[in-house]
C-alpha cells in the first residue's frame, strides 16, 4: 500500500469484506507472492495462472511503468536470494520491459537511459526494444532520444542493430526515433 493512495475505508474493513468473499469461496487466502509477508488474496482463477507452466510460445513483450501496482519486480524485499539484481530502484516514469517474466529493458528519463539485461538473447532485446518504442511512440508526439544504454554512449552500444531496426537513427548524442522522418 506504500505506493497507493489510503483509502477512505480502514484497512480493518478491507480485511474483513476480503475474509467474508473467502468463507463464501469467492476468493482465497493464501501466501501466494513469496517474500511478501501478510495475507494476501486473490480469485481461484488468478491463483490457477500463477500455478500454470507458462506457454513457451508466448514470449510477447509487456510493458509497464515502474510505479504500476502491477509491478513485482521493484517491491522492496529485503535480504531476498530471489531479488533480481538487475531490477533496482527507478524514478517515477521508468519502464519495464518483460519477456516471460524477465525484465528485459529499463527505461528511465522518457527512454534517455536504458539498462538492458546482461545475459540477454539478441532476439529477446530486440522484441523489447521494439516494443519500448512503441510504447513511448503511443504516448508522446516528440521525437525518441537515447542518451546512454548500460551506462555507456548509446551511439557505441553492442545493442546499436536492436535499437536501428527498431527505427532508431544515430545522431550527435546519441541515438533518436524520428517521428516526421
Amino acid at each position: 500500500m506504500w505506493r497507493e493512495r489510503k483509502p477512505r475505508v480502514s484497512w480493518r474493513s478491507i480485511y474483513f469484506e476480503l475474509k467474508r468473499l473467502e468463507f463464501r469461496g469467492d476468493i482465497r487466502r493464501g501466501y501466494f507472492v513469496r517474500g511478501l509477508s501478510g495475507a494476501q488474496f486473490a480469485l481461484p482463477e488468478a491463483i490457477e495462472m500463477l500455478r500454470a507452466a507458462p506457454d513457451a510460445t508466448d514470449t510477447e513483450p509487456a510493458v509497464m511503468m515502474a510505479t504500476d501496482p502491477a509491478n513485482v519486480y521493484s517491491l522492496p524485499i529485503v535480504d531476498d536470494e530471489l531479488r533480481d539484481a538487475f531490477v533496482r530502484g527507478h524514478s517515477r516514469g521508468a519502464l519495464i520491459v518483460t519477456i516471460d517474466g524477465v525484465p528485459v529493458l529499463i527505461a528511465e528519463r522518457r527512454g534517455e537511459r536504458v539498462a538492458i539485461r546482461a545475459d540477454e538473447s539478441e532476439a529477446n532485446v530486440s522484441a523489447a526494444v521494439k516494443a519500448f518504442a512503441a510504447h513511448l511512440l503511443n504516448r508522446t508526439k516528440r521525437d525518441l532520444a537515447v542518451e546512454t544504454i548500460n551506462g555507456q554512449p548509446a551511439g557505441g552500444s553492442r545493442h546499436l542493430d536492436a535499437f536501428v531496426a527498431a527505427g532508431f537513427k544515430r545522431a550527435t548524442s546519441g541515438l533518436r526515433y524520428y517521428r516526421s522522418v
